[in-house]
């Protein structure tokens, strides 16, 4: 693959996503609650770390670039098994994936998610531990470790300024103040407070 062309899925993609933030704009939303589940951001996460050397997947929350309008995605801890059970117990329709640029099923996506079901029959807990491992990416935290490196790099001192709103700045400031006052008393991840 050319990693300075884009695949016929991420142009769709962005097609898609242009027609619902336009749809977003002219209704008076400024919230878009997007569907993908945790399997799709575990294969996306794998995909991207497979074929382009990069931890990426798709955030959870987050403002577009023109900052108007957040997208969510409030299934991205949910299994795909789970929505599955209850879109049949509900009596949801359920549109099967098809791609209407080569008329059958993505066929890269269709082989992680084998290949990642293949490894959760010997290793169950292995969604667990790609949601661990997804998490600084989902919340953008990877990005700026990057972005502060680099600017630490270039000698450029100071704050670190981020792209995120204040509310979503808020929280990480409180989070940081929680995890530094649970290690000054001994607490912390796994110790039992928190």
């Amino acid at each position: 693959l050319d990693a300075n062309r884009d695949s016929i899925c991420s142009f769709c993609s962005r097609m898609r996503r242009g027609i619902l933030y336009n749809c977003a704009r002219r209704e008076g939303y400024n919230v878009l609650a997007l569907g993908q589940h945790l399997d799709d951001l575990a294969e996306s996460f794998v995909m991207s770390a497979f074929h382009n050397g990069l931890l990426r997947t798709m955030k959870g929350n987050y403002m577009n670039d023109k900052g108007d309008i957040r997208i969510i995605r409030p299934l991205a801890y949910v299994r795909e098994r789970a929505l599955r059970e209850y879109a049949v117990l509900a009596s949801l329709p359920v549109i099967d994936e098809n791609c209407p640029a080569c008329f059958e099923e993505p066929k890269e996506r269709k082989r992680v998610k084998l290949m990642l079901a293949s490894q959760e029959h010997v290793h169950p807990n292995v969604f667990s531990c790609l949601l661990r491992a997804m998490k600084p990416v989902m919340m953008g935290q990877l990005e700026e470790m990057q972005a502060q490196r680099t600017k630490t790099k270039r000698g450029g001192g100071g704050g670190f300024h981020s792209s995120r709103s204040a509310s979503s700045n808020s929280h990480s400031a409180a989070r940081g103040r929680r995890s530094r006052g649970a290690q000054q008393s001994g607490g912390g991840p796994g110790s039992g407070s928190g």
